[in-house]
Formats: C-alpha cells, sequence, structure tokens
C-alpha cells in the first residue's frame, strides 16, 4: 500500500509519522515530497513512483532518523530525480548510438586491415619476381630465351596487380561508404555525410548555383512504445522498413535520404520548393502508414501486422539560412506535427 493510500488527510499523516517516530522537520518534508508531490509529477510513470514510495517507506521502518541516514534517503531521491522518463529514453538513445559506433569502428578496422594485407603481398611479389628474374638471367646464356622468361613474369605480375588494384579499389569504396552511411540503416547515408551535403546545397542556393533545399525530417510516432512491447529487434527492423520506404520515395526525385538521430530520419531535396516537397512528403507518410508490416519472432513473421505512423515537418531554405537553420525548422515543423496528432505533416512557414 503506498503512501498515497496510506495518508489522505493531515491527521493521518500525523498519526503515521508519530507510529514511526519522526519529529525532525526534515523527515517530515521527505514524507510530505513522496505523499504530496509524488504523485503529481508527470515525469514518473506509476510504476517508478510506487517503487519510491516502497523505497522510503522501507527506509522509515528502519526507525533510524539519524542524519546520516536522513543523507542516505536524500541520495536515493536524488538518484530517483536523475532516472526520469526524459533521462532514461536519452539514455537509450545514447545506448543506441554507441552500439552503431561500435559497428562502424570493427567494420573500418576490418577494411583497413585487408588492405593493408593487399601491400604486404605485393611487397613479397616484388620479392618473389626480383629473384626469379635474377635466376633467369643467371641460369641461362640464351638472350632470347631470358627475354621470353623475363616477359612472362612481367605480364603475371602486371595480371596479378591489375587484380589487385581492382580489390584495392572497391575496398576504398566499401570504406567509403562505410564513412558516409549509417551502421544500421545501411540504406541511409550518416548524420556527417548529411550535414555536409545540406551545407553544401544551402551554400549553392545562396550563390544562386541552384533552386531552393527543402528538407523533410521524419519521426517514428510512439517509437518507445513499439521497443517497449516488442523489443529492440523489433524496433529495429521498423527503422529498417522506414528507411526502404524513404529510400524508394527519395531515388525518384534525387533526393538525398540520411539518418538524423535515434529513429528520425530525413530527406533533403534540392531544386525542390516548399509546396511540392509537402506533397512529396505526404506520399511517403500515406505509404508508411499503409505499410503491412510483420514483427519477426523466431525467424517467423507475425500473423498480425504491426501498423506504424510518422509525422512529418517540411521547411526550405530562406536567404540567410544556414544549414542548422533550416534543420531546426524543419524539426520544429516536425513537433508541430506531433502536437496536431501525429501521423500528419507539417510544413514551417515565417511568421508574417
Amino acid at each position: 500500500m503506498t503512501l498515497k493510500r496510506r495518508c489522505t488527510t493531515m491527521a493521518e499523516l500525523e498519526e503515521v509519522l508519530s507510529h514511526f517516530g519522526i519529529k525532525d522537520p526534515d523527515w517530515v518534508a521527505v514524507v510530505l515530497f513522496v505523499r504530496n508531490l509524488l504523485p503529481r509529477l508527470s515525469i514518473y510513470s506509476d510504476e517508478k513512483k510506487a517503487e519510491i514510495q516502497r523505497e522510503v517507506l522501507a527506509g522509515l521502518a528502519r526507525g533510524d532518523f539519524s542524519q546520516e541516514h536522513l543523507d542516505e534517503m536524500v541520495a536515493m531521491l536524488d538518484m530517483y530525480v536523475m532516472q526520469t522518463i526524459g533521462a532514461l529514453e536519452l539514455e537509450e538513445a545514447l545506448a543506441q548510438e554507441k552500439r552503431s559506433a561500435t559497428e562502424l569502428v570493427n567494420e573500418m578496422n576490418s577494411i583497413i586491415n585487408s588492405m593493408q594485407g593487399h601491400g604486404e603481398r605485393q611487397n613479397r611479389r616484388l620479392d618473389a619476381f626480383r629473384e626469379n628474374t635474377v635466376g633467369v638471367i643467371q641460369s641461362s646464356k640464351d638472350r632470347a630465351h631470358i627475354v621470353a622468361r623475363v616477359r612472362g613474369l612481367f605480364q603475371e605480375l602486371i595480371v596479378e596487380f591489375r587484380e589487385e588494384a581492382r580489390e584495392l579499389a572497391e575496398r576504398a569504396r566499401m570504406l567509403e561508404h562505410t564513412a558516409n552511411f549509417d551502421p544500421l540503416l545501411t540504406e541511409l547515408h550518416n548524420r556527417r555525410a548529411l550535414d555536409a551535403h545540406v551545407q553544401a546545397a544551402v551554400l549553392a542556393h545562396a550563390r544562386g548555383q541552384s533552386g531552393p533545399v527543402s528538407l523533410m525530417l521524419i519521426d517514428v510516432d510512439h517509437f518507445k512504445r513499439v521497443n517497449d512491447t516488442h523489443g529492440h529487434q523489433a524496433g529495429d527492423d521498423v527503422l529498417h522498413a522506414l528507411a526502404r520506404i524513404i529510400t524508394n520515395h527519395a531515388v525518384q526525385y534525387q533526393g538525398f535520404a540520411a539518418r538524423y538521430g535515434g529513429e528520425e530520419l530525413v530527406v533533403a531535396v534540392r531544386n525542390m520548393d516548399l509546396d511540392k516537397a509537402v506533397v512529396k512528403a505526404e506520399a511517403i507518410r500515406m505509404n508508411v502508414a499503409r505499410y503491412d508490416f510483420r514483427i519477426r519472432s523466431d525467424g517467423r513473421l507475425s500473423e498480425t501486422p504491426l501498423q506504424f505512423t510518422v509525422s512529418i515537418g517540411v521547411a526550405q531554405s530562406l536567404p540567410g539560412w544556414d544549414a542548422g537553420r533550416l534543420i531546426n525548422a524543419a524539426d520544429s515543423a516536425m513537433y508541430q506535427a506531433k502536437a496536431m496528432g501525429r501521423n500528419r505533416v507539417c510544413a514551417y512557414r515565417e511568421p508574417r
């Protein structure tokens, strides 16, 4: 039974305090906080509130009302303050980004190690070629035979090095992909590549070298609920499905699809005004809402589809804006879409 249920009047509160032998006003403040303020705080779930109340009751039951014990109780409440819903969501987002960063580092290390291996093999082959040619020259007095054998060795070496060059070029392409694309959502560019692309596009527009730049910021509605209810694998699968949908739309109008962070994805489009970008964003929203997504479990897809939706904010670069201003405008429009009920598209328009 929680303190809220037991202490509904001041008389009952005094009775409980008296039962525990509490007279110190600092201890009374702790009890009043848990009784009066905690139930009204929206930053905690009901489960977390009940947990805090149980901890305080357990502390009171000890009957130790010393200053040392009071400091322990305050430290415990301080810890709970740090465990608000917002802080936990941030911690989860940081853990997700750390996981992606680890995958990125592992992939780049693998590629670099393989490229270093190519260099070592080339050195060994050059040494072997030198020994073979010296051996041919020293073992034969027939000039024609020597030239033919050395030419053959050269041709073999050229073929090998050409193959090496082809493989190295492929490794370089993979390294570029690793650097520019998100390690979790491989269809999408990463945040670093997005910032560079948007900055270049905005600068080109400001110089009159290209048309306006429009940005669509796309956020999955109630994404935390998907993770909490179905697990992080389902959350990752939702993001993969969304990445495919967005990529399929973006390629139709040369859009630059990227992951902005967490469950937020972005499409940046050059030479597209705001009204047209809103139409394109609406097409993405409708496609997502109608998508027949199935959760995987033990290698099988669920029979019942999981419907998920997105909120999209759209903005167009204006004179004097930089990349950061454009992204902030799209972000503001996206939060407007959230506030208006989600599963909708909102456009940022400068106040007149």
